[in-house]
């Protein structure tokens, strides 16, 4: 028997059957005993044993059949099978009844029948395939296996792959034994220790771990998570999953939903592209975006294309085209119509480019608009600048606005520059300091006034006045040198005029006006009325009594005193006057000489005066305003108004 045996050349993966089919040339209907000799070095295949081995050209041309307890050995390969038909000419085999073919090295195939094709180095295993290896393992119905491609095909029922801890049931897959690329198709259902994988269709590979779904397709980890996509690539080994189209993904951590999507939820990245949303239910944020990156370990966010990032531990809200936002350190920066809600620090920001750090500090451009509702003040401007103890506020069209409403009715001031200061920060002595540098223009309900230089002081409710200031209460208007006025909630309380002051009434009569001038004046004021008055030094007066029954002008009286004080009532009817000593006159209606009708340094300035919060942006020049300046004129102080 040996001396019939070949020696065959076996070349890469060619499967067992390939030596077999170089013993066709032994086709002797004979019984054969197994051999008891052990393979030798080289290229010999032995056939072990078959009961017959039977040969009919006219039956069955070029094939030789092998039956009863088949076995086929090559090096350290066996094939173990009921009967095989071989065919050396046009080099196929097929093989039946319990085949099994098994290698040194673990991996092991079986199944009831079996057929090769050399020509096209196929093999075509059928029926309760069970293909196994170290590490993994494949039972199906049906197997093809290309050696050329060195790719098995599955199908004709549900096929179970099993490679590590992983299991893959599918209709029908593939799967390459050299690069462990597989695929899955129908009613795939995907197992591992750390996620379950339901989808129509899956691809992936096995030594990688990476699995990417097609089709309606649902995720779940071993954390929790649940993913739901139409196209999604996971990474078991990394925990990194790429989706593509409408996904979402939802776990006890976080939600995260939108068009393309990449996530990892052991670094805690997350980013999305198209309509996107972010939940993180642990940190309580909420991000929505056409593009978003965040990591909820760091707390991270970029976004671009409608952005919303509502933090609710910290109690902000943010919005922008573009925004970055770190949730650790509170640095907040936006680009592009953005708003900033601080209600932790009740603070509200707009602007065209925004910075807003955890120490509260804010930095804007292009439109910016700040209001503090927790100090009752507001910055407006082109460019501003704002932290809890300093601020300023420049440039843009309008201008730079201040808003004060802190004492009931709002102070809207406009000025070429404003900026604030913060004294005593954080005690109960604090108070603030706002400044007007330049075109000065103030309007509320009850007071208005225009200036070149401005103070604000909120421990007094003060407003201070430099560079031709005037101010307007009611029908009365004010001018000095400089000028004080203290504020009640809603009205102003007392005024103070420094230096050329002169105050003028306007009556009801057409060019008719009560008129005051000294060197300086205080006024008392009770809802927004003046009751005292006091002029000192200089004084000159022009003033007109009214008749008690219709209120018409009778005379008017010039008066030229040092020192004068006036008493009003609460229908502002002259009660009282008190002089030390007086030269006067008083003069009939029809006998008022020319050029008593007005004080020599009068003004009156209808047109300059603020008509309303939007009329603050006019810029009006003061005609004449050198008029009362019989003396030269101290500059106002000049502070460090930004500060350390």
């Amino acid at each position: 028997m040996n001396s019939n045996n070949k020696s065959i050349s076996f070349c890469g993966h060619r499967i067992l059957i390939i030596w077999i089919l170089c013993l066709f040339g032994l086709g002797l209907p004979i019984t054969i005993e197994a051999q008891t000799k052990p393979a030798s070095k080289g290229e010999k295949v032995f056939i072990d044993h078959a009961d017959k081995l039977r040969y009919d050209q006219f039956v069955m041309p070029d094939v030789q059949i092998a039956t009863g307890r088949v076995k086929f050995r090559y090096k350290d390969m066996i094939l173990l099978c009921d009967s095989a038909y071989l065919n050396d000419k046009q080099n196929w085999f097929k093989v039946f009844g319990h085949v099994d073919l098994r290698r040194s090295d673990g991996m092991r195939l079986t199944c009831e029948r079996a057929h090769y094709d050399g020509m096209m180095q196929q093999m075509h295993a059928r029926k309760n395939v069970f293909f196994r290896e170290p590490g993994r393992s494949l039972r199906c119905d049906s197997l093809d296996y290309d050696m050329v491609s060195n790719i098995a095909t599955y199908f004709g029922g549900r096929g179970t792959l099993v490679y590590g801890p992983s299991t893959v049931v599918a209709d029908r897959g593939d799967y390459n034994t050299k690069t462990h690329d597989a695929n899955f198709y129908g009613d795939v259902v995907i197992r591992s220790p750390k996620y379950r994988i339901n989808t129509p269709s899956a691809r992936g590979n096995t030594e990688t771990g990476v699995m990417n779904v097609i089709g309606k397709s649902v995720i779940r980890t071993a954390k929790g998570e649940i993913v739901h996509t139409n196209n999604g690539t996971y990474n078991s080994k990394t925990d990194q999953m790429e989706l593509f189209g409408h996904s979402t993904i939802t776990s006890p951590q976080r939600d995260v939903e939108g068009e393309n999507i990449s996530y990892n939820s052991t670094t805690g990245d997350a980013e999305g592209h198209g309509n996107v949303k972010i939940v993180d239910k642990v940190n309580r944020r909420t991000i929505t975006g056409d593009d978003v990156v965040y990591n909820a370990k760091t707390g991270y966010t970029e976004g671009h294309g409608n952005m919303r990032i509502v933090d609710n531990l910290r109690k902000r809200i943010i919005t922008g085209d573009n925004v970055v936002y770190n949730a650790k350190t509170g640095h907040s920066e936006g680009h592009g119509n953005v708003k900033i809600v601080d209600n932790l620090k009740q603070r509200t920001i707009t602007g065209r480019d925004l910075t807003y750090s955890n120490n509260h500090e804010a930095h804007g451009e292009g439109d910016v608009d700040f209001i503090d509702y927790k100090r009752k003040h507001a910055f407006r401007g082109d460019y501003v600048h704002y932290t809890d103890t300093v601020a300023i506020a420049y440039g843009g069209n309008p201008g730079p606005t201040v808003k004060d409403f802190s004492r009931g009715d709002t102070l809207f001031m406009h000025a070429d520059t404003i900026s604030m200061k913060t004294f005593h920060f954080n005690t109960p002595q604090m108070y603030r300091e706002i400044y007007g540098v330049h075109n000065v223009r103030a309007f509320r309900t009850d007071v208005q006034a225009v200036c070149g230089f401005l103070v604000i002081n909120s421990r007094d409710s003060c407003i201070t006045m430099y560079e031709d200031p005037i101010v307007w209460s009611g029908r009365r208007q004010l001018l000095g040198d400089s000028i004080k006025a203290y504020m009640n909630d809603s009205t102003i309380k007392k005024a103070y005029v420094f230096g050329n002051a002169l105050s003028v009434e306007e009556l009801n009569e057409n060019d008719r006006f009560n008129q005051i001038s000294s060197n300086r004046m205080t006024a008392d004021f009770i809802d927004g009325n003046v009751r005292r008055a006091d002029a000192i030094g200089n004084v000159l007066v022009v003033y007109y009594r009214a008749d008690d029954k219709d209120g018409s002008l009778i005379a008017m009286n010039y008066t030229e005193t040092d020192t004068m004080r006036i008493y009003m009532s609460e229908l502002r009817k002259l009660q009282k006057i008190w002089m030390p000593k007086a030269d006067g006159v008083v003069y009939p209606m029809t006998q008022i000489p020319p050029d008593r009708l007005k004080l020599p340094n009068f003004q009156w300035y209808p047109l300059i005066r603020p008509l309303d919060k939007f009329d603050i942006y006019r810029k009006v020049s003061r005609e004449n305003a050198n008029e009362i300046r019989k003396r030269a004129i101290a500059t106002p102080p000049r502070q460090n108004i930004i500060g350390k």
